[in-house]
């Protein structure tokens, strides 16, 4: 499960653009926070400011967003929850770093992965809109894979890191064969001080099934 991550630049390469980010840097984005994607509009790419955690068009409650961070790459267009958003609303996640906690006897221990340049990538996603009170709330979902042997060290699942020119071949629908894990030099690991990241992301953790 891929529930932390960061996006503090401002521009991200997609194929052979540039494409500049509208919200101010976060360092630290949680589920339920607003975060820049972007998604492939009639003018071309564009960035929008979502809310992290799918709510499928049909869902009678916004609860279940909590449920749906993230999508599995093996059942992604099979779910109810993700399968139209697969075939018709692919966005990209830039971002610079993420968090998987390794659990160590009863501690849980936050390791981040980022680029050895710093610089972002794009994670695969996909977004959705769903109907509050008569207004549009859209929402999106980062897709999970199996790991690296990077990761693998420290937990089961990562998110799909797309390569600058797949980013465009994701939007334009390209297969399941893009969800795979990034190579394993692609990130280096560090561990950020624990006071970082612990005050309340275990209680969220632990109530919280992958979809």
């Amino acid at each position: 499960m891929c529930s932390r991550y960061s996006r503090t630049k401002g521009q991200v390469k997609v194929g052979k653009a540039k494409v500049a980010m509208k919200a101010p840097p976060q360092a630290m984005i949680r589920p339920t926070d607003k975060a820049s994607v972007i998604c492939k509009g009639s003018g071309g790419l564009e960035v929008a400011d979502l809310r992290w955690g799918l709510i499928p068009s049909w869902a009678k409650d916004s609860k279940i967003g909590v449920q749906c961070i993230n999508a599995r790459a093996e059942t992604v267009s099979e779910k109810p929850s993700f399968r139209e958003a697969f075939q018709k609303r692919r966005c990209l996640v830039p971002a610079d770093g993420f968090w998987e906690w390794e659990t160590m006897g009863k501690k849980k221990i936050p390791w981040k992965f980022a680029r050895p340049d710093g610089e972002l990538f794009c994670l695969a996603g996909l977004w959705e809109s769903w109907m509050s009170e008569g207004e549009p709330l859209e929402t999106f979902t980062i897709i999970t894979t199996s790991p690296n042997e990077l990761v693998r060290s420290v937990h089961d699942r990562m998110p799909v890191i797309l390569a600058p020119g797949e980013g465009e071949i994701w939007l334009e629908g390209g297969g399941q064969d893009l969800l795979k894990p990034a190579p394993n030099d692609y990130l280096i690991k560090a561990a950020p001080q624990p006071n970082q990241l612990t005050e309340g992301c275990f209680d969220f953790m632990d109530n919280v099934s992958p979809i």
